[in-house]
């Protein structure tokens, strides 16, 4: 990639809004925030090429250069900009059509580590209330970190949510791994892993 780009953006900086007319279809879609250069849901096309796939990439260079890379495939849309802030506006639409979120995809998100940044996290508590009123209950999030103190306080906010129905996992979901878990697997780094949704505590 030529162009210099900004590791971290802060999503409360941009406003911009985008909507979305669905893809016309009812089939179930899977959904990736932060989708950096696209390989993991990439992979993940090739083994569910009936499924639709929305991506969130908050840079627009990035963004750009994952239309290129899904150049042609009416099943993948990119959109860039704040997830959070456009979540409803490009999701409901697919469910009004029919279609089922199966999982939302949040791997390795920027872990904002300094207190007065974690209003700039995606999963927060005003996200998941916002998220509740809306987004159906069997639609399940799954999230990945390397950084251990970012997945114990995720944790500690989906308890105190609707969203409490947890359960942990080990292996990377359907056997891909992005760049960022390669390369921390490599230098010998511990993956946390969970996938959650609305409803009652499974485990915690």
């Amino acid at each position: 990639m030529s162009k210099r780009v900004r590791a971290h953006v802060n999503p409360l900086s941009i406003t911009e809004e985008f909507h979305f007319e669905g893809f016309g279809n009812d089939h179930p879609v899977f959904v990736d925030v932060g989708a950096y250069r696209g390989e993991f849901m990439d992979d993940l096309s090739l083994q569910f090429p009936d499924h639709n796939f929305i991506l969130f990439e908050i840079r627009r260079p990035i963004a750009e250069d994952l239309r290129k890379r899904f150049e042609g495939r009416d099943n993948c849309v990119i959109f860039h900009g704040d997830a959070g802030l456009n979540f409803q506006n490009i999701l409901e639409p697919c469910i009004q059509q029919g279609a089922k979120i199966e999982q939302i995809f949040v791997n390795f998100p920027d872990p904002w580590f300094k207190d007065r940044h974690k209003k700039r996290r995606f999963i927060s508590s005003k996200f998941l209330e916002k998220t509740a009123k809306w987004l159906p209950s069997e639609t399940e999030f799954v999230f990945q970190t390397d950084q251990q103190f970012l997945f114990e306080e995720t944790v500690e906010v989906l308890q105190e949510s609707s969203y409490s129905t947890i359960e942990y996992f080990d292996t990377s979901p359907y056997g891909l791994q992005t760049d960022w878990e390669s390369a921390k697997v490599s230098e010998g780094n511990t993956i946390y892993r969970m996938k959650f949704k609305q409803g009652e505590k499974l485990n915690s």
